[in-house]
This record gives structure tokens, C-alpha cells and sequence, in this order.
């Protein structure tokens, strides 16, 4: 169980700039020409430096990356970075405009404005505008002199900035030292002070870039906890439900959110810090110190609740208008010669859209990750009902080798590979020929008096958990969920092409909008479903028996889950040029479908609605999928499907066949058989080696028992033992073949895997001759 992974920054459409600039440049025709543009930015007329400034912005996030090579190498970001100490405020912006662009974009231009020391010229201009903020929101004397486009210019001038130290943070680690150096946690925060009185979307981008400083940072946590009445006036902000003048509401939700992520954040810092001040205190941690977090975050998965009711469709239906629109102004515009200038509107609309929609996914990751650390340690936990199972390959690491990848002795060493594998099976079997006999028997009214105390516990769990986090998630989050995950007609490239575009388009900025709209659909769908399967870990791990009350739910998600995959691959194939994107959206909203199945599945001993023809889905999820994370999953969930019983015998033969020819012996015995250079390439293939240990792992599970109505058939009638028997050695050689060095953690699973396959054959045997 983790957190939900974390947002990355998402570059603006537009650069905020204070108003368009004529004659700017679009593209170059000639490398001379950018010494030439490039050399007006230290004119001595503003007008020539603010045109520079702009046109170098422009081609700096051009489809062109040669024409941005040719910038870079003629040092244009020391060039704009000098351009921030301009005594002109609107150079300033075109210039931070560009560097904001500029590093979204580029990954290795980023990390020359970091090594360029942009820092130092940031911290020289954050006093001046601090305080020319702080004269508008007093209205004194020095803020009356600024006139609306001075106080315009103050604001854009400002969110670039910040924008940029945000873009950094995510994309160049080594900046996080400077960033920290800066001391800048009193000016982020002071933001949060004054909602209402500055522009919405600067307050949010400091709420953003202190969200994302304070994930991870230690020190930036420490800074903002120290800071006089921080915390307080975060909370404030969170719990606050009065309005603000001149503010949507939807724009105070987004303010709201963010003090919470915020505090989210610092919170384990926070409450470090008391159980330190409260070590040697009666009673620990005072009720008071901890009651305020409590309610903040039921507050905050309320505002959040509120928040993520969007309606997707009708989003995804607003997003393919809105790029009609713009696809047919630009035909008009290149068919007429007109202005193009109801684009530049369309463009904002769709600007709107998609920020709404990152800020739904912002919400999301922050739900599940309260869900996370509130839930896992909820006081109505019924830790008689918690559970140890988990993903296989997760916290099952074990010490069995040395740090120089070879083995070192052990005392359930394995025979030497020159051992046959009837003497290594036979070597294990247990004097004890009876195996389980020792095992008490219970009689019909023990367990009968068992499994009625078992459910009143479980119902009167359930009771209580209705007052706590868990059920505040349950009653508020998961009804959103559902209908985020739901694919629309702008979830696939395929569906999003037919819906925006005519056949056969060759306009590259309209198939531009289109990809990058799925991206942020395909992104909400991933999110939402990461953020139920969250739900799905934490149940699982502290509250098991909530699967057992509520089936209808685990039923009706089940089936949810399946019409999401089905849609995704009856969804026909676009054009050859896109099929690759298409793949890789499609599955970034299957992975965390199956991944939930298989939480689904795993919590409920596989007693899921499942039918043959969903089973066989499955299988083809297994055969197509491109990585090794979407076929251990899907492994994971047909693993656990066939563990029905009584009356699944058929299913099970299908599974158990299927994972046994499959998923385990056709890349072993292939592995065996290669030459040298095939088997190292296999051993440094995650994508064959980790569905083999998941998949052997599920075969001792399934079959761990006799009695099961499928043993006999399946396993024996299957022939199974003997199969496990000529796979041990081969099993044995990859996991040896897995260099402890590059993948500790792969190489401990297999090693694992090896000796519980030793031992299972090992008891097989002996429960057969019984």
C-alpha cells in the first residue's frame, strides 16, 4: 500500500504576458537570424527588449527543436535571466514568461537555468514585489500610485516567477537545495492570508508550489512549521466556508484544497514533533493537539467531495467542441485571410478545461493519500480482522546472499544442482507422514458459535467505522469515483480523432489538442481509479471483514471494472502513425483497472462475479500487455480467481493451465534452452521474471490443499507435481542468474519462490502418499 503517486507540473497553454506583442517572431528561416533577435535584448529601446523577449518565448516552445537548439546554444538563457533586473516591468514578464516555458518544456534547458543561477536574480526581485503586493492589498499611498495595469504587471510578474521555481522543483533535484536556501515559505505562505483580494490563479500557483515543496522536504516542512501561526491560518482556510468577493466559488474550493495538501503534508512532521514534546507525558499526545487534524481532514474530504463532482462527459463533450472550434477557425482564417481571433478565445476555454480536470487529479491523489495515513491507523479499526496478505513481491524480502550477488550458506540451502530432483523433493519431506493431523478439529456448533461472534464483530466494526475517516472517504469520495473512472469519447485517441477531426487530417495543431486532451482524460481516469484501489488497500490491510457486509458493492465494482477494460479493447485502432500513442493511453487507464481487480479479487478470496468470457479477457490482458507491472497484475488477478471453490473446477483448469504452460514454463524452459546471451537478456527482463515468481506464488495457494474440490482434477489429473518437479532446477538457474547487485529485491522474491517451491513439492508429495 503507497500513496498516490505525484502529480507532475503541467505546463500552461499560454504564458501569462501582459498583452500580445506585435510583429513577434514565430519561426526562423535562418540560423542568422538569432544572434540578430537575441542582440535586441540588450537594446536600448524597452520596446525592441519586450519584442526580443516575446519572440524568443514563442520559438522557444515551437514544434522546432533545432530552432531551440540554435537559442540555446547562442546562451539565450543567460540572456533572459539578466533581462529579470530590467527596469521595465513588461520585459520582465515576457522575459519570465519565456524561462517558465522554456524549462516545462525542455528537461536539459531546465537544468541550465538552475546551473545559470536563476536563484540569485528570483530572490532579488521577491522583496520588491512583496512589498508592492502587500502596498495593493493595504491600499496606501505606494499602492494607490500603481494603476490597474501596474498592479497587472506586479501579479503576472509575480505568478511567472513562481511558476518557474515550481517547474524546477519537479524537474531538476539538485534545485531543491537553492530553492530551500531562498527562505521563501513566508511569502508562500502569506498568500493563503489574503484570498479575495488577489488574483485567484496566483494565489493557487503559490498553493501549488508549496504543496509541491513541502512533499518530501524536510526542511521546507520544518520552515513552514516554525512559521508564526502558519499552520493556524491554514486551517482556517480549509475550514472556512465564507465567500469571497469577486471569487468563484469554484476557485475557493481550488485555495481550499491546496491548504489542505499542504497541511496533509507537514502533518507527520507535526505530529513527530508532539510525540517528542509529549514522550514522557500521562497519556500521551493531549486530545485537543490531535482533534483539530481530525477535523480537518473530514472538512477537507468534503470540500474535495464537492470538488471532484464533475460531470466527465459533459467535460469531455465542452473539450471536442471546443477544439471544433478552434480547428475550424484556423481553416477560416488560412481559407480567408481573416484575424484569427476567436481562437485565442477557444484556446482559453480548452485552458480552462484542462486545468479544471488537473486540479480534479491534484484532489484525488490528496484523497487517497489522507485516505491512506488516516485510514491505515484508524482507532475503529478492528485489528482481529486485519490481514498480512498483500501483493506478492511486496515486503517479502529475505537474506539470502551476500552484497557481491553470490550465495552465500544457509540452512535451507538447496541441494547442488548435480542433485536429482526426486532426491531433492524426497530430501524435505517431514517425518510427520500425517502433515496437518496435529490440527485440532472443531465440531458444527463451535464453528457455527465462531462465525456468529465473527459477524456481529464485523457489523458493529462497520457501525463505527461510519464516524471515522474511513467513512467519511466511503460516504463522500467513493460515489465520485466511479463516475471519473467511467471512459468518454475523449479517453482514447481513437474515439477523440472521430469526434474532433475529419478523416484524414493533416492539421498537426489540432491532432496536438487532441492528444494532450486524452492525456489529461486518460491521466483523471488513472487517478480516480488510484484512489479507489487506496481505498481497496487500506480496507484490506485494517478492515477485511467490510468486504464480506458489503458484497453487493464488491459485485457491482467488479462489474464496473470488466466494462471499463472491455471499452478499451473493443475501442477500434486508429491510422498506423498513431497506433503507438494510442497504445500507451489506452493502457495507462487499463493498468490501474486491473490493478483494482486484483485488490477486488484478492480481498475477497477471488469470490468475485466473474464469467469464462471475462476470464479469457483477462488472459488476452496477460498476452498483450507491454510491461511487466500490467501482466503481474492481471496474473495476480486470474491467480486469484481460481482459488473459488466449490464449483469453479472448470475455471480453474483454464487458470491453472494457463498460468503453469504460460506464464511459467514457456519462458523457463525457453530460458533453459537459449544460448548464453539469451538467458542474460531474460534475467534482465523484469517483464518475464516477475510474472513467473507471482504466478508460482499463486500456484501455492491454490493448490496448498487436498481437499479442494479442484485438486484432484486439475492438479493431479493435470499432472501438475511432475510438471513443478522438472521446472525446479530451471527455476532455480534464473533465480541465480539475477544479479543481487542491480535488483536486490527481484533477486530475494525468486530465491524465495525457489525455496517455496522446494518446500511445496516437498508437501505435496508427502500429502499425496497420505
Amino acid at each position: 500500500m503507497g500513496k498516490a503517486p505525484k502529480r507532475t507540473f503541467k505546463d500552461r497553454i499560454n504564458p501569462l504576458v501582459s498583452a500580445a506583442v506585435p510583429n513577434v517572431v514565430s519561426k526562423v528561416s535562418s540560423k542568422e537570424e538569432v544572434p540578430a533577435l537575441l542582440k535586441k535584448l540588450t537594446s536600448s529601446d524597452a520596446n525592441d527588449r519586450v519584442w526580443a523577449a516575446a519572440s524568443a518565448s514563442n520559438l522557444l516552445v515551437s514544434d522546432d527543436s533545432k530552432v531551440r537548439r540554435m537559442l540555446l546554444a547562442n546562451n539565450v538563457v543567460s540572456a533572459l535571466i539578466e533581462r529579470l533586473s530590467d527596469s521595465v516591468p513588461d520585459v520582465v514578464i515576457q522575459a519570465t514568461g519565456a524561462l517558465h516555458n522554456l524549462a516545462a518544456v525542455d528537461q536539459g534547458a531546465a537544468e541550465e537555468i538552475s546551473r545559470k543561477n536563476i536563484y540569485a536574480a528570483i530572490q532579488a526581485l521577491v522583496p520588491r514585489l512583496a512589498k508592492s503586493i502587500d502596498d495593493i492589498i493595504k491600499d496606501n499611498d505606494d499602492g494607490k500610485k500603481l494603476d490597474n495595469n501596474a498592479r497587472t504587471m506586479v501579479f503576472l510578474t509575480t505568478d511567472n516567477l513562481i511558476s518557474i521555481l515550481w517547474v524546477l522543483c519537479e524537474t531538476v533535484p539538485s534545485s531543491l537545495k537553492h530553492i530551500n536556501g531562498m527562505a521563501l515559505i513566508p511569502f508562500l505562505i502569506s498568500f493563503f492570508n489574503v484570498v479575495g483580494k488577489l488574483p485567484s490563479s496566483l494565489i493557487q500557483t503559490a498553493g501549488q508550489f508549496l504543496y509541491t515543496l513541502t512533499q518530501d522536504n524536510i526542511h521546507a516542512k520544518r520552515a513552514l512549521i516554525s512559521h508564526p501561526n502558519s499552520i493556524q491560518n491554514l486551517m482556517k482556510v480549509v475550514v472556512s466556508q465564507q465567500p469571497c468577493e469577486n471569487v468563484t466559488a469554484e476557485d475557493v474550493a481550488v485555495v481550499r484544497i491546496l491548504a489542505g495538501g499542504i497541511l496533509s503534508n507537514i502533518k507527520p512532521a507535526v505530529v513527530a514533533q508532539l510525540e517528542k514534546t509529549y514522550k514522557n507525558h500521562p497519556g500521551g499526545i493531549p486530545a485537543e493537539e490531535t482533534e483539530q487534524w481530525e477535523t480537518h481532514s473530514k472538512v477537507l474530504l468534503q470540500v474535495i467531495a464537492d470538488y471532484i463532482a464533475l460531470d466527465i462527459h459533459d467535460a469531455a463533450a465542452r473539450a471536442a467542441a471546443t477544439i471544433k472550434a478552434i480547428t475550424m477557425s484556423r481553416s477560416e482564417a488560412v481559407t480567408n485571410g481573416v484575424e484569427r481571433t476567436a481562437e485565442a478565445k477557444h484556446e482559453g476555454e480548452l485552458d480552462s478545461l484542462n486545468t479544471r480536470i488537473s486540479y480534479v487529479q491534484l484532489a484525488l491523489e490528496l484523497a487517497a493519500n489522507i485516505f491512506t495515513d488516516e485510514g491505515a491507523s484508524d482507532p475503529d479499526s478492528d485489528p482481529a480482522t486485519a490481514t498480512t496478505d498483500s501483493a506478492s513481491g511486496q515486503d517479502n524480502e529475505v537474506a539470502v546472499g551476500g552484497e557481491d550477488g553470490e550465495d552465500v550458506d544457509q540452512d535451507h540451502e538447496m541441494a547442488d544442482d548435480s542433485d536429482s530432483e526426486e532426491d531433492v523433493i524426497e530430501s524435505d519431506v517431514s517425518d510427520d507422514e500425517d502433515g496437518h493431523s496435529s490440527a485440532e478439529e472443531f465440531d458444527v456448533d463451535d464453528m457455527e458459535e465462531l462465525l456468529a461472534e465473527e459477524s456481529t464483530t464485523a457489523q458493529k466494526t462497520d457501525e463505527e467505522m461510519q464516524h471515522s475517516i474511513l467513512g467519511a472517504f466511503i460516504s463522500v469520495i467513493i460515489p465520485s469515483l466511479r463516475r471519473l473512472a467511467e471512459p468518454t469519447s475523449m479517453s482514447t485517441l481513437t474515439t477523440a480523432l472521430n469526434e474532433c477531426l475529419t478523416p484524414n487530417t493533416s492539421d498537426s495543431f489540432a491532432i496536438q489538442l487532441v492528444t494532450s486532451t486524452v492525456e489529461s482524460f486518460a491521466t483523471l481516469h488513472d487517478r480516480a481509479l488510484g484512489c479507489f484501489n487506496n481505498f481497496l488497500l487500506v480496507i484490506e490491510e485494517s478492515i477485511k471483514s467490510w468486504f464480506r457486509l458489503h458484497s453487493d458493492s464488491v459485485a457491482s465494482w467488479w462489474s464496473f471494472l470488466i466494462a471499463v477494460a472491455e471499452h478499451l479493447f473493443s475501442v477500434e485502432n486508429p491510422s498506423a502513425e498513431f497506433v503507438a500513442t494510442d497504445q500507451r493511453l489506452r493502457f495507462v487507464i487499463l493498468e490501474p483497472t486491473v490493478g483494482c481487480m486484483w485488490t477486488l479479487a484478492r480481498s475477497v478470496s477471488g469470490d468475485v462475479p466473474v464469467t469464462p468470457q471475462q476470464i479469457e479477457g483477462l488472459i488476452h490482458v496477460c498476452e498483450s500487455a507491454p510491461t511487466a507491472e500490467i501482466r503481474v497484475k492481471a496474473v495476480g488477478v486470474l491467480g486469484n480467481i481460481a482459488r473459488r471453490q466449490p464449483g469453479f473446477v472448470q475455471q480453474n483448469n483454464r487458470i491453472g493451465v494457463y498460468l503453469l504452460d504460460n506464464i511459467i514454463s514457456k519462458p523457463l524452459l525457453g530460458h533453459t534452452a537459449s544460448s548464453t546471451a539469451q538467458k542474460a537478456t531474460l534475467a534482465d527482463n523484469d517483464g518475464d521474471i516477475e510474472p513467473i515468481v507471482e504466478a508460482l506464488d499463486l500456484i501455492y495457494d491454490i493448490y496448498g490443499d487436498k481437499t479442494y474440490d479442484y485438486d484432484a482434477p486439475v492438479f493431479i489429473q493435470g499432472n501438475f507435481l511432475a510438471r513443478l518437479r522438472q521446472l525446479y532446477q530451471p527455476i532455480r538457474k534464473l533465480s541465480k542468474s539475477i544479479d543481487r547487485r542491480k535488483d536486490r529485491g527481484l533477486r530475494d522474491r525468486a530465491d524465495l519462490a525457489v525455496e517455496n517451491l522446494h518446500g511445496f513439492l516437498a508437501y505435496k508429495e508427502s500429502e499425496y502418499k497420505n
